[in-house]
């Protein structure tokens, strides 16, 4: 009998340190933004929304893919574009375009949309800028969504008016502190 219990101690203290999950996979998302507040005003026509992160930011994941853009819509607007830039030549200036695509068909109500890139960008530790390119109505100024900006980083507002030829800063603009709600995810590890 002694053995018995013995033999049954044994095989559930096995199988209680045995036989755990594996760990959960680790992901990783590049941003600047908190929880979505508002949207900013903005002229008609087409306007880019962007987050740039420095090679200082994107260096520790060398080797890692960007997987997918998630981003916040408050209005929908006419047209939407998912478009990953590469380093540029200054912190308000992007690099080549290494990725774009149309999902203005896919968009149909306000909320975190999600575009998974395909293929997805190998992280090299230079900077990237990550954007959404809309297309506003007259009458329908919102759509990318922001942040309260309580975290608020120079990077995470940029901009390309419509009615600009130069990139700048929201808070150049208006002297509002806010990020973007634009979010790059890693790949699982």
């Amino acid at each position: 009998m002694k053995h018995l219990l013995f033999l049954l101690l044994i095989t559930a203290a096995t199988l209680a340190t045995g036989c755990k999950s594996d760990d959960p996979a680790t992901i990783t998302t590049l941003n600047y933004d908190g929880p979505n507040a508002s949207a900013p005003q903005l002229p008609p026509g087409r306007n880019l929304f962007a987050a740039y992160f420095p090679p200082s930011e994107t260096q520790p994941y060398t080797g890692r893919t960007l997987d997918r853009i998630t981003f916040y819509l408050t209005q929908v607007p006419l047209a939407t574009t998912v478009v990953v830039f590469g380093e540029g030549p200054d912190n308000r200036t992007p690099g080549p375009e290494l990725y774009r695509r149309d999902i203005t068909s896919r968009i149909s109500n306000t909320e975190w949309i999600e575009d998974r890139l395909i293929p997805g960008i190998e992280i090299t530790g230079e900077g990237l800028w990550l954007a959404v390119e809309v297309e506003l109505a007259d009458g329908q100024p919102f759509s990318v969504g922001c942040d309260a900006g309580r975290t608020y980083d120079p990077n995470g507002d940029l901009l390309l008016l419509s009615t600009a030829t130069q990139w700048a800063s929201f808070n150049d603009i208006t002297s509002e502190t806010v990020n973007w709600n634009i979010r790059g995810v890693l790949a699982e590890e």
